[in-house]
């Protein structure tokens, strides 16, 4: 079986509301719920793959990263059809003031803005809620 290399590059967005901070989940068409992200195109830095992502996925365009700099990275194996895929997807953080999103409906079938408790139990995967773990504690740094 062959090993395909895969590589996206995503945002861990939050925002601040008056009694928490919560995140931006999308669910995938796929049905798994998890952190904006996608491809990188050809010559383009991985900072702005994140940026244009997170507006063709979500209309958001208004952010303020942490630090322009990759905080997490999720590193993972898995089998499409014939293929054996090698994902790796960096994250940088941001937060943003923008409450409005609009979904591109072609990618995202739904988003929600949830707290860390709700994002725990809402994110599919089991890496996604460790890097959210880190994530909160940076953040809770950070504001």
């Amino acid at each position: 079986m062959r090993t395909k290399e895969n590589h996206s590059v995503g945002i861990i967005l939050f925002r601040k509301f008056p009694r928490s901070v919560k995140y931006l989940l999308i669910k995938q068409h796929q049905g798994h719920w998890g952190f904006p992200k996608g491809h990188i195109e050809a010559g383009e830095r991985f900072i702005d793959t994140a940026i244009r992502e997170l507006y063709e996925e979500t209309g958001i365009k208004k952010i303020s990263f942490i630090r322009k700099k990759i905080f997490f990275r999720d590193d993972y194996y898995f089998k499409k059809e014939t293929v054996k895929v090698h994902k790796i997807v960096d994250y940088f953080m941001a937060s943003t003031e923008t409450l409005k999103v609009k979904i591109d409906g072609d990618e995202i079938l739904n988003f929600k803005w949830c707290t860390y408790e709700k994002a725990v139990e809402k994110l599919t995967f089991q890496e996604s809620k460790k890097i959210l773990k880190q994530a909160t504690k940076i953040i809770r740094d950070y504001i």
